[in-house]
C-alpha cells in the first residue's frame, strides 16, 4: 500500500517531526516561485516588468490556497482509510480525487483564458504593465493541469504519510524554474513569457516525475485512466472538507488586504514597512502551518482505526515541537525585527516602523504555538466548516475592528495595526479550546461513523 509513516503507533512527537520539516521546506520552495520570477524579470525588463509578474502573483496564490484546500481534503480522506486496510475505497477515493482535479484544471483554465482581462482590471493593474501581465496570466492558466496536478500529488503522498516525496518534487519544480528563468530570461530574452512558460514546465517536469515515482512503487494508485472513477460520495466528503479548507485561507488573506487598507491611510512609509512584517510573517508562520498540517494527518489516522485517545494527544505533541520554536522566533522578531525588515528595504524610516511593528506583533508567536495545532485537531476529525467559521469570527469580525479601534479610535496609529494581529490568534485559541472541551467534535465522529464515513 506503500504507506510511509503510520501515525497509528510509535512516538508522536517524532512522527511530528519528521514529517513537519518536509512540509516547512516544500511550503518554502512553493512561496519562492513567485520571487523568482519577480527576480528575473525585474532585473532584465526593469519596473514594467517587475509589476507584470508581481499582479500575477495574488492571483496564483488564490488558486494556490484553492489548491491547498481541496488537496487537504485528499489527505485527510486518505489518512483517514489507510489503517482500515480497505484498499477498494482507497482507491475509489484516489481516483475519484484525479477525476474532480482534471476537470477542475480544465475549468479553471478556460474560465482564466476568457477572464484574464478582466482580472487585471478589476485589480487596476498600471496600463504600461497590462499587455505583459495578461501574456504571464495566460500561459500560467494554459499550464493549470499542471499545477493541479502535482500538488494533488503531494496531497496523496502527505495521506499516505510521506511528506518527504512530496517535498523533493517541489524542490525539483522550484529548481527547475530557476535554471529556465536564467535560460529564458536572462539568455534568450524572453521576457515574462519566458517566466510564465519556466514556471509552467517546471510544474509539469514535477508532475510527470511525481506519477514515474508512484508506478516505479508499484503503488495502488496508478494514475492510469482505465483505472479513473467518480463516486458522487467519495466527491462530497472531498467537497465537505477541502472547500472549507480553501475558504478559510482566502479569509485570512482578506483580512490581510483590509488592514493593509488601514495601513495605507498612513501613507507609503508605513504601507511598505507594513508589506515587509506581511512578507516576514509569512515565512515565519510555515513552521506552525506544518505542525498544523502534521497534527491534521495524524489525527486522521488515528480517528480512522478508531485510536481517539491517541488522535487528542497528538495535540500536545505538536505544541511540544512547535512552542519551543515560536518562542525563539518571538525574541528574534522583538529584538532584530529591523535587521530583517532592511533585507527588502534599507529606507531608515521604514526599517524603523518595520522594526518598531514586530515588537508588538510578535508576541502571536507563542499564540500560533498554542493554537495552530489544535487548528490541525479540528481539521483532521474532518470539521472544516467550524475551522471556516472560527477564522471568519476571528479575521473578519474580529480582527477588523480591532485593527480600527486600537489605529484609529484609541489613536495608536500605524501601529494600533499591530494589535490586531495579536487578537485574532487569542480568539482562535478560546473557540477551539471550547470546542475541544466541549465534546461536540466527538459526536459528529459518531454521526459520520453511522453513516458509514470515516471522518
Amino acid at each position: 500500500m506503500a504507506l510511509k509513516r503510520d501515525f497509528t503507533k510509535g512516538s508522536l512527537n517524532k512522527q511530528i517531526f519528521f514529517f513537519a520539516v518536509p512540509i516547512v521546506i516544500s511550503n518554502l520552495f512553493q512561496a519562492l516561485y513567485n520571487a523568482v520570477d519577480m527576480y528575473f524579470v525585474g532585473k532584465h525588463m526593469g519596473t514594467v516588468g517587475t509589476v507584470a509578474v508581481s499582479v500575477g502573483g495574488p492571483v496564483m496564490n488564490l488558486l494556490f490556497m484553492a489548491v491547498a484546500g481541496m488537496g487537504l481534503g485528499v489527505t485527510l480522506l486518505l489518512g483517514s482509510l489507510i489503517g482500515t486496510g480497505d484498499e477498494e475505497r482507497i482507491k475509489k477515493t484516489a481516483n475519484t480525487a484525479i477525476v474532480m482535479f482534471l476537470g477542475a484544471a480544465i475549468l479553471i483554465t478556460l474560465l482564466g483564458l476568457f477572464l484574464t482581462p478582466y482580472i487585471l482590471s478589476w485589480i487596476q493593474t498600471p496600463p504600461e504593465a497590462v499587455a505583459d501581465a495578461e501574456k504571464y496570466l495566460r500561459i500560467i492558466f494554459l499550464g493549470m493541469i499542471f499545477t493541479l496536478g502535482y500538488n494533488l500529488v503531494c496531497a496523496m503522498q502527505r495521506g499516505f504519510g510521506d511528506s518527504v516525496s512530496s517535498m523533493y518534487f517541489v524542490m525539483a519544480a522550484c529548481l527547475t524554474n530557476i535554471v529556465l528563468d536564467y535560460i529564458f530570461i536572462a539568455q534568450m530574452g524572453l521576457e515574462v513569457v519566458g517566466a510564465a512558460a519556466a514556471t509552467v514546465i517546471s510544474q509539469a517536469v514535477s508532475f510527470i516525475s511525481s506519477i514515474i515515482y508512484f508506478r516505479s512503487k508499484k503503488h495502488i494508485v496508478t494514475f492510469s485512466p482505465k483505472d479513473w472513477t467518480f463516486d458522487k460520495e467519495v466527491a462530497k466528503d472531498l467537497v465537505r472538507i477541502g472547500f472549507p479548507s480553501a475558504l478559510q485561507q482566502a479569509t485570512i488573506n482578506v483580512a490581510y488586504l483590509a488592514l493593509n487598507g488601514i495601513v495605507n491611510t498612513y501613507g507609503l512609509v508605513a504601507s511598505a514597512a507594513y508589506g515587509i512584517c506581511v512578507k516576514l510573517d509569512n515565512f515565519a508562520i510555515l513552521p506552525s502551518t506544518a505542525v498544523n498540517d502534521s497534527v491534521a494527518a495524524v489525527t486522521s489516522q488515528n480517528l480512522g482505526v478508531g485510536q481517539t485517545e491517541r488522535a487528542v494527544k497528538g495535540i500536545g505533541a505538536g505544541r511540544k515541537l512547535i512552542i519551543p520554536f515560536n518562542c525563539m522566533l518571538m525574541v528574534v522578531m522583538y529584538f532584530f525585527g529591523g535587521k530583517l525588515a532592511s533585507i527588502f528595504n534599507t529606507d531608515p524610516e521604514v526599517v524603523f516602523m518595520a522594526g518598531k511593528y514586530l515588537k508588538v506583533s510578535c508576541f502571536m508567536y507563542l499564540l500560533y504555538g498554542i493554537y495552530y495545532p489544535l487548528m490541525g485537531f479540528v481539521k483532521g476529525t474532518g470539521n472544516a466548516m467550524f475551522a471556516l467559521k472560527n477564522t471568519i469570527f476571528a479575521q473578519l469580525i474580529l480582527r477588523i475592528p480591532v485593527a480600527y479601534l486600537f489605529a484609529k479610535v484609541l489613536g495608536f496609529g500605524f501601529y494600533g495595526v499591530a494589535a490586531a494581529w495579536i487578537a485574532a490568534p487569542i480568539s482562535s485559541n478560546t473557540i477551539y479550546t471550547i470546542y475541544l472541551k466541549s465534546g461536540k467534535w466527538l459526536e459528529r465522529l459518531e454521526r459520520n461513523k453511522a453513516k458509514g464515513k470515516s471522518i
